[in-house]
């Protein structure tokens, strides 16, 4: 099976990686509420929508590349990271124009994580100790140091600039962090461990934080305006990471009750709400656009998976493709547009999916592709439409004929 969960070499690698896994495993069936359309694709007939042309990034003998949702930024940005035959990873940025390597901090790797319209990006890199370091890419790469301890890690960066992820602090902790363009914040703990995962451009953080002796964990946010600890989310059942916030301050995130399924939840105006699921027993939500659309993933009563779009109401499935029987929806625009992959008879496709146009398979409607070339998998979706696939022989930008 897939995995909407990017893996990193981060300390929070192994709390997300079992939770994301078990949900997208997707092989539980039934036990799960629902209030949703749990079969099909969405409405529309399948194969329309726009037209692509396809672009190859990343740096040269790139192999593999890996972007997040948050590596695109509207006029053909990308941030990513690239792996030649030798496995290393190196960020880069495409800038529009070409792919440009980001270097490191004096060690042997990097890898890129967000780009914000600006063309700066965030990320960890090695430094000259062979330890991750969170950066700043301006045009120059910049140590962001850490909180008094050995490493950290960049994961998303704001419009304005401002970025948030993870550091190591003097007593061997990590620490969620708050980058405004000077220094880091150390935004604590519940007690134990702290990550931030998202960003919103009015100042808020959210992300999850464990208790003490790392016993339990909760969704949490910040608000860098008025400061203060860490507000705790709660669960709607056992341990939760939020993963997104809007500029509305709405929250999406997962659940879970220590090895049972995974669940979605919405967080707004001091109310957590779980969302159900699509009639099976897991689900997660990945990203929440401005408008308050859900993107996410969820098991059906009979074990196979669909991603899904919730709008505060109604969790409506994406589909399927012909012959196929799972997709996963990785990234969300602000129109609403989905993007990820689903399987075929045979092998995995990269997919968009709209409510006017239903899923499609973007192999389908790319123009003169290179011979041979498959898009596996959609990555990351910017506002203006443009996606990053991830493809057979490395990464591509797919941009809309107007």
């Amino acid at each position: 099976m897939f995995t909407s969960f990017h893996a990193s070499a981060s300390a929070t690698t192994a709390v997300r990686a079992a939770a994301l896994a078990l949900s997208l495993t997707l092989s539980a069936c039934g036990g799960g509420h629902h209030h949703g359309n749990p079969g099909g694709p969405g409405p529309g007939p399948i194969g329309n929508g726009p037209t692509y042309d396809v672009i190859p990034i990343g740096l040269p003998g790139i192999v593999y590349g890996e972007v997040t949702r948050h590596g695109i930024a509207n006029g053909g940005i990308v941030a990513g990271t690239s792996r030649g035959a030798d496995g290393v990873a190196h960020a880069f940025l495409y800038n529009g124009h070409a792919s440009i390597s980001l270097g490191t901090l004096g060690g042997d790797f990097s890898d890129a994580q967000a780009v914000n319209p600006c063309g700066h990006v965030t990320g960890w890199s090695a430094t000259s100790s062979n330890v991750p370091h969170a950066f700043l890419y301006d045009g120059a790469l910049h140590d962001l140091g850490t909180l008094g301890g050995t490493s950290s890690e960049g994961y998303v960066i704001s419009n304005c600039g401002k970025i948030t992820g993870w550091a190591a602090t003097a007593s061997g902790q990590s620490h969620a962090f708050w980058y405004d363009g000077k220094t880091l914040r150390d935004l604590g703990s519940f007690g134990g461990d702290s990550y931030g995962l998202g960003i919103n451009t009015v100042g808020q953080v959210v992300g999850y934080s464990y208790g003490p002796g790392n016993a339990w964990f909760h969704a949490f946010l910040y608000d860098t305006r008025t400061g203060g600890p860490l507000q705790d989310l709660g669960s709607p059942n056992g341990n939760s990471v939020a993963v997104d916030i809007n500029d509305a301050g709405q929250v999406a995130g997962w659940f879970r009750n220590g090895a049972g399924p995974v669940g979605a939840f919405v967080y707004e105006a001091g109310t957590m709400r779980d969302i159900g699921t699509l009639g099976g027993a897991t689900a997660e939500a990945v990203a929440i656009n401005r408008a308050g659309l859900v993107a996410g993933n969820s098991a059906l009563a009979d074990g196979s998976g669909r991603g899904f779009v919730y709008d505060g109401t109604t969790m409506t499935s994406i589909g399927a493709l012909p012959a196929g029987n799972f997709s996963i929806a990785d990234a969300i625009n602000a129109d609403g547009l989905v993007v990820g992959s689903a399987t075929t008879k045979t092998e995995e496709h990269a997919i968009a999916w709209t409510r006017k146009d239903g899923i499609v398979d973007l192999n389908d409607r790319v123009i003169a592709a290179p011979a041979g070339l498959v898009l596996v998998r959609a990555l990351a979706v910017a506002d203006d439409g443009d996606i990053v696939v991830r493809t057979n022989t490395g990464l591509a930008l797919l941009k809309p004929r107007k």
